[in-house]
């Protein structure tokens, strides 16, 4: 009797998936609004967000908990499901600084580090803006700015070495 018992037991505390294939920021909010209602949940590949790359989780309670959760989670909201931003190879687009896919479209004026220089971003450009790190890159492969960009910094460049060269002659003399 005891067996039958602990058995029943067993299977009531076995995680069953709940949600699947939600990404970090939903299966968090799924995970404490189910665990501020008292019941305990657990999140697979949990940690792996933190390597830079993105991946998808799925949220898990114990099957005892599964319709009181199932429940509740119909009453949540949550935020819509953003548009998929696809590259020409149908791949996700994704930041090149942090790995994120919280990219969108971005039309208007990029900040850069360097001053007066102004770049504009247009509809057909190809910009995007990370939501994770807030950092602008242009979809396809990096191309040198430009012509003035070059002769600036070939002014700045040469100037510095004039200068360097006038220091030293200067000191010679002193």
């Amino acid at each position: 009797m005891t067996s039958i018992m602990s058995d029943a037991q067993a299977d009531l505390d076995k995680l069953v998936i709940i949600r699947s294939g939600l990404d970090g920021h939903q299966a968090n909010m799924f995970k404490l609004n189910l665990e501020g209602q008292g019941i305990p949940t657990f999140l697979a590949n949990d940690n792996v967000g933190s390597l830079n790359f993105v991946s998808h989780t799925d949220l898990f309670v114990k099957a005892k908990d599964w319709r009181a959760a199932e429940q509740f989670l119909s009453k949540v909201d949550v935020l819509p499901q953003r548009r998929r931003m696809l590259d020409p190879d149908g791949e996700e687009h994704a930041c090149r600084h942090c790995g994120s896919n919280r990219v969108h479209s971005f039309v208007g004026e990029v900040p850069t580090l360097v001053p007066f220089v102004r770049l504009e971003a247009s509809a057909d450009g190809g910009w995007f803006h990370c939501l994770e790190c807030d950092s602008y890159f242009r979809e396809g492969r990096r191309q040198f700015a430009g012509l003035p960009i070059a002769l600036a910094w070939s002014l700045f460049m040469g100037g510095a070495a004039l200068g360097v060269v006038l220091l030293i002659n200067w000191l010679k003399y002193l």
